[in-house]
């Protein structure tokens, strides 16, 4: 009888012992791959870059800024103040068949 007890008693031991270790590897690929899957987010270095547009009839520095502007501008006003700038610009006109140097920002590094 007591050696029944003692085999029951290992058994339960080693299941103990295997789902434990399977709960350890469970949690361990979870956290890895939660690493993995915040890869490329907010800490990943992202790069000020510049290109030329061609203005279109009828665009707007708005408009140019809804469309380029990236996270790291605090609002469209000073995407605006910064392209206006680059280019020399005193007021927010801009005309079809010019060109405009605007930044921009990537977390590719060319």
């Amino acid at each position: 009888m007591k050696r029944q007890k003692k085999a029951g008693i290992k058994k339960e031991v080693k299941y103990f012992g295997a789902a434990v270790f399977l709960a350890a590897v469970f949690f361990f690929l979870c956290f890895r791959t939660a690493d993995t899957a915040n890869a490329g987010t907010e800490n990943t270095a992202r790069y000020k870059y510049y290109t030329s547009i061609e203005i279109e009839d009828g665009s707007t520095l708005w408009e140019i800024a809804h469309k380029y502007m990236t996270e790291e501008y605090e609002s469209p006003e000073a995407y605006i103040q910064e392209i206006k700038q680059i280019n020399h610009l005193d007021s927010d006109v801009i005309y079809e068949g010019s060109y405009l140097c605007i930044p921009y920002y990537s977390s590719e590094y060319k």
